[in-house]
């Protein structure tokens, strides 16, 4: 493994010893969020250190049922419950968004169990004309006066301009990343790839961006990769759990592609540098492709694209047991994927700390399909 994978493998796996090294280090203050519909750039421009929210899968869920409805996503149930057992010290603040209802009922339960001394909620639209997106700026602008009440310091256009920038070449490294991976040797495996994701869902987007740049002047050190015989895209939400991820490509697969909210779908967007900061930055998260707010031709579209792009075999749908959007989304998306590109798809249910062997089994099976097809 290159020295830049094993920086963010070990970032990922010991996330809160980190950002409580990162906050000891720089003195910043931390804000959480809930899915990169949330514009990190506002809050990167206030001086703070954005983190998104996600639990450590290392310890059941014994507390948050107190809080929340047992048949509520168990991811959120069991970020709740890492928060309320003080997993998360390092938090100074959260912004809670509209989006899944696991997490939109959250923010009430937030604030009233663990009071931060900054906690806010923010409307995302699921709708996409032009006067959702008025509303969504304005929204944006009413959490800048509060992160502004909150730090005592203005966050200024330039600051905004800057923190969008910075962003901007971020998503863009993590392009290229995934771009490698349409060789028909993809130099990384889907587990390399959700490393590199989710260390920079904790790392400063400076910090990490070097890393990327690091990890790209290593490739040519690296191994040749073998070639892969059957190409999978993952698709499902909140697909987390690493050992799904590892699981799947012991199988004999590789996972070249994914339409998750912890994968492409962070970085699908780009923000207009040139036209006002909240307006920017308004018409672009708008359209992160999630479940909860986006339409089943949007959402096609874009896996459609990955399944071109990077010439996918099949489709896996590992989705959490009680994840409503992305269940809602799914008979009609299996179906447009089968008729558009003649390819299978195949749909597993997860749940926190799960066992994997009863997925293994049906994965194995899957996959030999798609070889023998292949041949």
């Amino acid at each position: 493994m290159s020295k830049a994978l094993e920086i963010m493998a070990d970032t990922v796996r010991n996330g809160p010893a980190v950002l409580a090294e990162i906050k000891a280090r720089t003195s910043k203050k931390m804000i959480g969020y809930f899915f990169p519909v949330v514009p990190e750039e506002l809050i990167y421009a206030a001086g703070l250190h954005p983190v998104q929210i996600y639990p450590l899968f290392q310890e059941m869920i014994t507390e948050a049922d107190a809080h929340l409805q047992s048949f509520l996503c168990s991811y959120v149930r069991a970020d709740w419950d890492q928060v309320i057992k003080g997993k998360a010290s390092y938090l100074d603040g959260i912004i809670i968004p509209r989006s899944c209802e696991a997490v939109t009922f959250l923010y009430q339960t937030w604030k009233r169990n663990n009071p931060l001394p900054f906690t806010d909620y923010l409307n995302v639209p699921w709708k996409k004309s032009e006067n959702t997106i008025l509303f969504f700026t304005k929204e944006l602008e009413r959490v800048k006066h509060n992160l502004e009440a909150f730090t005592g310091k203005e966050i200024s256009y330039d600051s905004l301009n800057k923190a969008i920038a910075l962003y901007n070449r971020h998503r863009s490294l993590m392009r290229k990343a995934y771009d490698l991976q349409k060789s028909e040797s993809p130099p990384f495996s889907g587990l390399e790839i959700l490393q590199m994701v989710m260390s920079g869902f904790i790392l400063d987007k400076k910090d990490h961006s070097q890393l990327l740049e690091q990890l790209f002047a290593e490739l040519p050190e690296r191994p040749a990769p073998s070639q892969t015989d059957v190409r999978l895209l993952l698709s499902g939400g909140c697909v987390i759990d690493a050992r799904i991820w590892e699981m799947i490509e012991s199988c004999g697969a590789s996972i070249v592609a994914d339409d998750v909210t912890n994968g492409a779908r962070a970085f699908s967007h780009t923000v207009d540098e040139e036209d006002d900061p909240l307006t920017s930055l308004a018409r672009a998260y708008a359209t992160v492709p999630c479940g909860f707010n986006t339409s089943i031709a949007d959402r096609f579209a874009f896996v459609s694209e990955w399944i071109k792009s990077h010439r996918i075999d099949g489709v896996i749908f590992a989705i959490n047991r009680n994840c409503e959007p992305e269940k809602f989304d799914y008979p009609e998306l299996t179906i447009k994927i089968k008729e558009a590109f003649g390819i299978p798809t195949f749909l597993v249910e997860t749940d926190y700390m799960s066992n994997m062997e009863p997925l293994r089994t049906r994965i194995e099976a899957f996959i030999e399909i798609l070889q023998d097809e292949g041949e």
